[in-house]
């Protein structure tokens, strides 16, 4: 029986509050961020609208069910998609609030910056980063880097070289913007022999994700919606680091 390629979507989507509801949405230069009346903060990259099209009341989902907003997370209008991430996040990264969750426990134990955090496991290993992450230094002193990237920076691979480069890797980063632009799939399964982390505020902080080939889950959590609302306003892309909290969700 041929299994439905949203299989990775469709099981996320159902651990999403069915009683929350969108509370406020920012959006910034980089970043959405939406709330729910439950409590969940979640934020997602704010892929950029196409060239001629107008943010509209499309991008409107304050007080939507919180489930129907993060089902947007399957449209192919990516900036749409951003939306529905955000939502999923809203519900999965609150469990941070909750006491004796795992995600908690990450919280108070596994907090800093990923490349930092699994530096050991990378000495001399071949790793590849799917995203143009700033701060690689460290990794690319100690392993062989390569990074894949949609938009190549100087020194980038383009991302269609995963197909090729990817199986040869002991160590993968991915960042969770492939759950917006739907490489996600194939990049799991691109990745199966190597030790695999989701990586970026994008990432949904989900446990269930390990089932499927992926080690680490390494996110942002939001414990106050004001404060990383102003950050998003600013131009410099890490600036909301300084309100948000990383987290490395470990399995």
């Amino acid at each position: 029986m041929k299994t439905s390629r949203w299989f990775l979507y469709d099981e996320l989507l159902e651990t999403t509050s069915s009683s929350a509801l969108v509370k406020r949405v920012a959006f910034g230069s980089f970043w959405v961020m939406l709330e729910s009346d439950e409590g969940g903060i979640g934020l997602a990259y704010n892929y950029p609208v196409p060239s001629g099209q107008v943010v509209g009341d499309r991008f409107d989902v304050v007080g939507w069910p919180l489930r129907k907003a993060a089902d947007l997370i399957k449209s192919w209008d990516f900036k749409l998609a951003s939306l529905g991430l955000a939502a999923l996040n809203a519900s999965n990264n609150a469990k941070v609030l909750t006491p004796g969750t795992s995600l908690s426990e990450a919280k108070e134990k596994a907090e800093g910056d990923a490349f930092d955090f699994f530096l050991p496991l990378t000495v001399g290993k071949k790793v590849a980063v799917i995203g143009h992450f700033p701060y690689l230094h460290k990794l690319r002193d100690l392993a062989q880097v390569i990074v894949l990237e949609r938009n190549p920076q100087p020194g980038d691979l383009p991302d269609p070289a995963a197909e090729y480069l990817l199986p040869e890797q002991d160590f993968v980063y991915i960042t969770g913007t492939a759950f917006i632009n739907k490489t996600i799939t194939r990049l799991l399964e691109l990745s199966r022999q190597a030790v695999v982390c989701l990586v970026g505020p994008s990432v949904p902080m989900n446990p269930l994700l390990f089932k499927h080939g992926v080690k680490s889950l390494s996110g942002l959590v939001a414990p106050e919606y004001e404060p990383l609302a102003e950050a998003l306003k600013d131009p410099e892309c890490e600036y909301i680091f300084k309100y948000g909290v990383k987290v490395n969700l470990v399995s």
